[in-house]
């Protein structure tokens, strides 16, 4: 094909900037339409980028026949939209989370596979160069035999006041944990190569969404006697070769720092690799030894469109016929530990892990 022709279902901020904007610098994309619910902004986008526009995303497949979209709708839809998009023949870079839960992941990846269509979840922040620096020690046995990860995005006060993540259906009923959280299973998982978990222990906390003295506090607005999700949570996830792993997550916490932070590490026999930023991240350290010293390494990085090579990728995916670097089945990896951690937390105890075949 001369070019792909590309739709994004969802143009709101984040369907426009990381999105929208990245394909329209792509020589080999024509964007051909758009489709939002809100019909002032589907409009308002489409005349900006000199396009068709939808209110109905389904109209948009069928009257404009693209090859491929971008799903930027809330959480809670993001499953059923792809799924709907691919039942007709249409490849899909869906932004993340893939789903609310597990079963609604694995029935989108099953869909995928039994039509032939790329999938990718658009985890933007895998294309950091700090990950991809830290992914590479790990290749080259820098870090040795890993035996720990740990991952920590917490912000001091960042509950989203938008419906979007607080309404429980268009949130897919959940909260920081599945909102931020799979950002922290991403990255980390992607240095260990995706283990399989074998068992999760987790709590989720909320302690501020119901407080109405936190709005002013926060991001926007909400009703707090409404709250039902969580804003914090922890994990402790066992892996199939010994490896442990500690996750902490939290849109709001009384911690020193303001805004949102991330850490990452992995820590092996050999050396160790820590990581900041926030949902992706934007430095790394290794740590090691010589015979006599010990040392730091810090690589010089670039600075990345991150969101653009997201889309690249996915275009090139579907041009040169390859496997995307973001797939359905790491995000049943992902969402297996996080519906482990929810029902741990539910039932007070630790829970084995069972990853469905796809």
């Amino acid at each position: 094909m001369d070019k792909v022709r590309v739709g994004v279902i969802g143009v709101g901020g984040h369907g426009r900037g990381r999105h929208l904007i990245p394909y329209t610098k792509l020589p080999n994309v024509e964007v051909v339409a758009v489709a939002d619910v809100n019909q002032r902004r589907a409009e308002e986008v489409g005349r900006e980028f000199k396009v068709k526009y939808y209110t109905d995303y389904m109209e948009m497949i069928e009257r404009e026949n693209p090859d491929a979209v971008s799903i930027v709708t809330p959480t809670g839809l993001h499953a059923k939209v792809a799924k709907d998009v691919l039942s007709k023949g249409v490849h899909v870079l869906v932004d993340k989370p893939l789903g609310a839960n597990l079963s609604e992941v694995v029935d989108v990846v099953r869909t995928a596979k039994a039509k032939g269509k790329v999938l990718m979840v658009g985890y933007w922040s895998r294309f950091s160069p700090a990950l991809k620096f830290g992914a590479e020690a790990m290749s080259l046995g820098m870090v040795g035999e890993p035996y720990l990860a740990y991952g920590y995005l917490v912000r001091r006060r960042g509950i989203p006041g938008s419906p979007t993540f607080i309404d429980k259906q268009l949130s897919g009923g959940r909260g920081a944990l599945l909102d931020i959280g799979c950002y922290i299973l991403d990255n980390l998982l992607s240095l260990l190569n995706f283990l399989r978990p074998v068992t999760v222990s987790g709590a989720t906390y909320t302690k501020f969404g119901r407080n109405p003295e936190e709005v002013k506090f926060n991001w926007g607005s909400w009703d707090p006697s409404k709250f039902e999700l969580e804003d914090y949570a922890v994990g402790f996830i066992r892996f199939e070769n010994g490896v442990s792993m500690i996750i902490e997550v939290g849109w709001a916490a009384n911690v020193s720092h303001v805004g949102e932070v991330g850490i990452y590490r992995v820590l092996g026999n050999k050396g160790g690799l820590e990581g900041r930023g926030h949902e992706a991240v934007t430095e790394m350290t290794l740590h090691s030894r010589t015979s006599n010293f010990l040392y730091d390494t810090k690589p010089v990085l670039g600075n990345v469109d991150m969101s653009l090579e997201m889309v690249r990728a996915f275009i090139d995916s579907i041009t040169q016929g390859k496997e995307p670097p973001t797939t359905g089945y790491q995000s049943v990896i992902i969402h297996s530990i996080i519906d482990a951690i929810y029902e741990s937390a539910s039932k007070g105890s630790e829970v084995r892990v069972t990853i469905p075949e796809i």
